[in-house]
C-alpha cells in the first residue's frame, strides 16, 4: 500500500471557512499559496513522482496552516453549532467521496478477488475507502478540540496561552521522537492522526497570536524560533525526521502569515479547488496509471505521469464544481 501520510473550495478550505480567518480584510494570501503548494505537493507524493523526498514538509505545513486559521476567527461558535457546521463541510463530502472510492474498490474486489477492506478491517469507518481520505474525519475532530481548547483558555493572557499551546507542540514532538508509533501504515488511520498532533498545538499558537494585533507578528517570529530550536534538538537528539519536518514547516509558515494581499483571481481559482484537486486525484492516478498501460506506446515518466495526474484532477473538479455535486469539492 502506498504511504497515506499525506492527505486538503473543497473540504480543507471547509476546515478553513469553518473556523478560520476569512474575511477579506484578513485574507492570509500567503497561507493560499503556501496550503495550495502543500497539497500538490501531496497529490505528486501520491502519483509517484520524482522529488517527493524534498517536500517532506507538505503535510505539517497544511495541517498548521488549517489549524491555524480555525484558531484565528473572533470567537469561537457554540459547540452545538460549530458541529452541525463542521459536520456538514467535512463529513458529508468524505462520506461521498467514501462512496465513490467504495464503488471502486468494489469493482476492484469482484476483478481480483482484493479489497481496502482485507487490508483495514473495521478501520475503514475511521479512514474511508481509500487511505488518503483519512484527514476528512482528522479536520472534523481537529476543529472541534480548537473551539473547546479555545473556550478552556478564554482567560488566560494570549502570550501565556501561544506559549502552553507552542510547548505541548513541543513536548508531542518529543513523544513521537521516542515512541516512533507514527513511522508506518499499520493501524492506519493512527499514525496520521499522530503525525499532525503536533501542528494542531502549533496552528493554535500561531492562530492565536494572529488574533490579536499586538501579538501577531513578534508571536509568530517567537513561536517559530522556539519551534525550530526545539525541533532542531529533538531531530538531533534522538534522530527523527518528524521533528526536522515540523522545524522545516514552521520556517514556511512564520513569513507566509504576513503575507496579506488580495491574490490574483487564478490563485484564488486554484485554491478554491486544491482540496477537490486532492479529494480526486486517487481515482484520475489509477486511471491514468491503467490507461497509459494498455496504449501502444512508450509509459509515461514518472514527472510527466504527475503532471497528467494533477491536470486532469484540476479539470475534474472544475467539471464537477459547475454541477449539483459542486458541494463535493
Amino acid at each position: 500500500m502506498r504511504s497515506s501520510e499525506d492527505l486538503p473550495r473543497g473540504s480543507d478550505s471547509a476546515a478553513v471557512r469553518d473556523g478560520g480567518l476569512d474575511h477579506r480584510r484578513e485574507r492570509v494570501a500567503g497561507f493560499d499559496v503556501l496550503r495550495l503548494a502543500a497539497l500538490l505537493a501531496i497529490v505528486w507524493f501520491h502519483a509517484g513522482a520524482p522529488g517527493a523526498e524534498y517536500t517532506a514538509w507538505r503535510l505539517p505545513t497544511l495541517a498548521i496552516i488549517s489549524a491555524a486559521l480555525a484558531a484565528g476567527r473572533g470567537e469561537p461558535r457554540p459547540l452545538p453549532q460549530q458541529i452541525r457546521k463542521s459536520g456538514s463541510r467535512l463529513l458529508v463530502p468524505w462520506l461521498f467521496w467514501c462512496g465513490v472510492y467504495g464503488a471502486v474498490e468494489l469493482g476492484s474486489h469482484l476483478r481480483h478477488g482484493v479489497s481496502i477492506w482485507d487490508e483495514l478491517g473495521p478501520r475503514i469507518l475511521v479512514t474511508g475507502t481509500s487511505v488518503h481520505l483519512w484527514y476528512l474525519p482528522f479536520a472534523f475532530v481537529m476543529i472541534l478540540f480548537l473551539n473547546v481548547a479555545r473556550r478552556l483558555t478564554s482567560g488566560v493572557r494570549p502570550s501565556y496561552a501561544c506559549l502552553l499551546a507552542a510547548g505541548l507542540a513541543g513536548l508531542s514532538l518529543a513523544v513521537l521522537a521516542v515512541d516512533k508509533s507514527y513511522r508506518d501504515d499499520a493501524g492506519t488511520p493512527g499514525p496520521q492522526w499522530l503525525r499532525c498532533v503536533p501542528a494542531v498545538f502549533l496552528g493554535l499558537a500561531v492562530g492565536t497570536a494572529m488574533r490579536h494585533a499586538g501579538l501577531r507578528r513578534p508571536g509568530v517570529i517567537a513561536i517559530a524560533a522556539f519551534n525550530t530550536l526545539a525541533c532542531g534538538l529533538i531531530a538531533l537528539w534522538f534522530r527523527d525526521e518528524l521533528a526536522a519536518r515540523y522545524g522545516l514547516a514552521m520556517l514556511l509558515v512564520a513569513p507566509a502569515s504576513a503575507w496579506r494581499f488580495e491574490p490574483p483571481r487564478w490563485v484564488a481559482a486554484a485554491v478554491g479547488m486544491a482540496m477537490g484537486v486532492y479529494l480526486v486525484h486517487m481515482s484520475i492516478h489509477r486511471m491514468v496509471y491503467a490507461v497509459s498501460n494498455r496504449l501502444p506506446t512508450p509509459d509515461l515518466p514518472p514527472a510527466g505521469h504527475g503532471a497528467l495526474v494533477i491536470a486532469i484532477s484540476f479539470a475534474a473538479v472544475w467539471a464537477i464544481s459547475q454541477s449539483p455535486l459542486k458541494r463535493f469539492v
